[in-house]
């Protein structure tokens, strides 16, 4: 697996642009491409992947792709469905890791703001789920299965029984938000951390922004101690403490600096210098939890300690 994926989640972008965008990530040299059935982008990626491969430009085996389980089918019934349906989308056999999006099953979700009350909640059996992804991977469906947005509870929950070990987990990480616990639990596991807003997600979506690692004054005097950016700087700290990354940008610069972060690494002084900026988490999970439908009745229940 390509330690660092494009993502593919559309915000703005026409399917025009988006086609356009994946073949940029192409040209620049990225391989591992990382999308969702509540990206709403499957089928752009499907026709630029139709494209490609039939040219003969590059092999199917060349190429990483990553897609996810919907909230809305997170059922035992509703696995194999949702994948074969995302594999028509992207015009593909198997994808190469599929993930399970959310530890939560909803009756449906707006992807553009993704609000949650209690009305949208249904009962989830996370054991059931991940015992299908198994056989989503017996039936060739998946070359590898995973989980997003999962604590160290939630993965032994799915763990305890299971015949195949969560091969990623992606969540939040950066800077500012260490997941120290997560790290430990994931290493143990042996499930690798693949970390998205690794930049503190700068002009993400639904309001979910912050600038305070990019514009840190620890990580500018880092990074002109080295010679890079700060995004390098944010991005190689997540190397550094042995995570994956998933990077998105519209720059075409920027998508060729967020490729160049090895070769190189953070000393302790760094490290040290890091570990004293302010803490801040932008996906809280105050939505995911309530007194009545969700599956979670404190924070607790679904993310771990992840200042420290």
């Amino acid at each position: 697996m390509p330690v660092i994926a494009l993502g593919m989640s559309a915000r703005s972008e026409t399917p025009e642009e988006a086609r356009a965008y994946f073949r940029k990530g192409l040209e620049i040299g990225y391989r591992h491409f990382d999308t969702a059935n509540l990206y709403r982008t499957e089928p752009t990626i499907g026709d630029a992947l139709e494209d490609i491969l039939n040219s003969g430009a590059y092999k199917r085996d060349e190429l990483f792709i990553t897609t996810k389980l919907s909230p809305v089918d997170t059922h035992a019934d509703d696995v194999i469905p949702a994948l074969r349906k995302s594999l028509s989308n992207l015009r593909l056999e198997y994808v190469d890791l599929y993930l399970i999006h959310f530890p939560l099953r909803l009756k449906s979700i707006d992807p553009k703001d993704g609000l949650l009350h209690e009305g949208l909640f249904l009962p989830l059996d996370l054991v059931n789920v991940w015992k299908t992804l198994e056989q989503c991977v017996e039936l060739g469906l998946t070359k590898a299965i995973g989980v997003s947005n999962f604590c160290s509870r939630l993965l032994g929950v799915i763990t305890a029984d299971a015949k195949i070990i969560p091969a990623v987990n992606q969540v939040e990480m950066h800077p500012g938000c260490l997941q120290p616990k997560l790290l430990e639990t994931c290493k143990k596991l042996g499930t690798v951390v693949i970390a998205y807003s690794a930049l503190g997600a700068p002009n993400y979506s639904r309001g979910l922004t912050s600038n305070a690692v990019i514009e840190s004054p620890i990580i500018k005097e880092i990074a002109e101690k080295h010679g890079k950016t700060a995004g390098q700087v944010a991005l190689r700290w997540s190397l550094d403490n042995g995570a994956g990354l998933v990077v998105k940008s519209s720059n075409t610069a920027r998508m060729a600096q967020n490729l160049e972060i090895f070769g190189w690494t953070l000393d302790e002084e760094d490290l040290k210098k890091i570990a004293t900026m302010p803490r801040f988490k932008l996906q809280t999970g105050e939505m995911w939890v309530n007194q009545t439908t969700s599956p979670y009745r404190t924070l607790k229940d679904c993310f771990d300690d992840w200042y420290d």
